[in-house]
C-alpha cells in the first residue's frame, strides 16, 4: 500500500469524527476535529513505526499535521531510523 494509502486508512479508522463522510489530502484534520493533541502524539508514533523515521520534538506542530499533505511533506523531510 501506498504510504499515503496506509496513513489515510489508519487516520480514517482511528480518528474519523462522527458523521465525517471522507478523507483527501486537503482535508483540514485539525480544525475539522479530526485530530487533537492526543491523537497527534498516537500519530507520530504511528509515523516512527510505520514508516522508520524520527520526528523532531520541534516537527510535533499542528500546521505539520493539518492536512494529508503536510502529513507527507513532514515524513519526506523526516530523518530515517
Amino acid at each position: 500500500m501506498a504510504p499515503l494509502a496506509r496513513l489515510s486508512a489508519f487516520i480514517q479508522e482511528r480518528f474519523a469524527p462522527r458523521g465525517a463522510t471522507g478523507l483527501d489530502e486537503t482535508t483540514s484534520l485539525v480544525e475539522s476535529g479530526w485530530l487533537d493533541s492526543f491523537a497527534i502524539v498516537e500519530l507520530v508514533a504511528f509515523l516512527e513505526r510505520e514508516f522508520q523515521v524520527i520526528l523532531r520534538d520541534d516537527d510535533v506542530v499542528p500546521a505539520n499535521f493539518e492536512t494529508l499533505g503536510a502529513i507527507h511533506r513532514l515524513l519526506d523531510r523526516a530523518a530515517p531510523r
